[in-house]
């Protein structure tokens, strides 16, 4: 599974000053144009845009899914970028989705044992249920509520990291991770709302404002 490499670093110098570059793994999921839906009649025009870094998923017609390993400063940047290269290949393809993002509990271990954190399946099932001890905060709440139940990666791994269960993890992975998902958890918000919103705008001004005001409660609890 697709993760994130926080190491080794790489320096590279740029106008006499070290910048330290991380590389990047992760999924970005695009909608083909209407009249062009044929994924492998791209393969080319990918590359040529400098898609070389990434692995082309051929699987749905008229949707294309790539999984880039890519260098950069920044998770947005980097996730930027790829996006805009795949657009340079391919005008008129839209972003649907980045990842990593919503995952079940074997799939969230999964993914930290592929970036050197060793935790068990049977681990992430107990901290979802509250099963173990010495928790500062309560275990967040699934995004997909269904028979199997999804989370933000990014929420998982922050809960993690506050209530002491990644001590013995490398910290520049960790904080790599928590940008790289924090990065594709705020883009597939955004995305979600805007498609709602030009498809049904009064619906999600609706929407908006019963969440505002829900956060609004939510606050004036929490200080009071």
């Amino acid at each position: 599974m697709p993760g994130v490499y926080a190491g080794p670093w790489m320096v590279v110098c740029t106008g006499g000053q070290e910048q330290m570059m991380t590389m990047y793994e992760f999924q970005v999921h695009f909608e083909l144009p209407l009249e062009q839906p044929d994924s492998e009649q791209w393969l080319d025009a990918l590359f040529e845009a400098g898609c070389d870094d990434a692995i082309v998923g051929l699987a749905r017609p008229g949707y294309l899914s790539l999984d880039f390993s890519r260098e950069g400063e920044e998770a947005m940047v980097v996730v930027q970028s790829a996006v805009g290269d795949v657009q340079t290949a391919i005008p008129g393809a839209h972003p649907q989705s980045v990842g990593p993002d919503l995952l079940n509990l074997s799939g969230i271990a999964e993914w930290l044992s592929d970036n050197r954190i060793a935790i068990t399946r049977q681990a992430m099932r107990k901290y979802a249920a509250g099963e173990l001890r010495r928790s500062r905060s309560r275990f967040p709440a699934p995004r997909v509520f269904d028979s199997v139940p999804l989370w933000h990666a990014h929420d998982v791994l922050a809960w993690m990291e506050q209530n002491g269960k990644l001590v013995k993890a490398d910290q520049a992975a960790v904080k790599t991770m928590l940008d790289l998902t924090g990065v594709s958890k705020a883009i597939n918000a955004a995305a979600e709302f805007l498609r709602l919103r030009a498809g049904n705008p009064v619906l999600a001004e609706q929407a908006w404002n019963i969440m505002e005001i829900q956060t609004a409660l939510r606050a004036h609890s929490a200080e009071g």
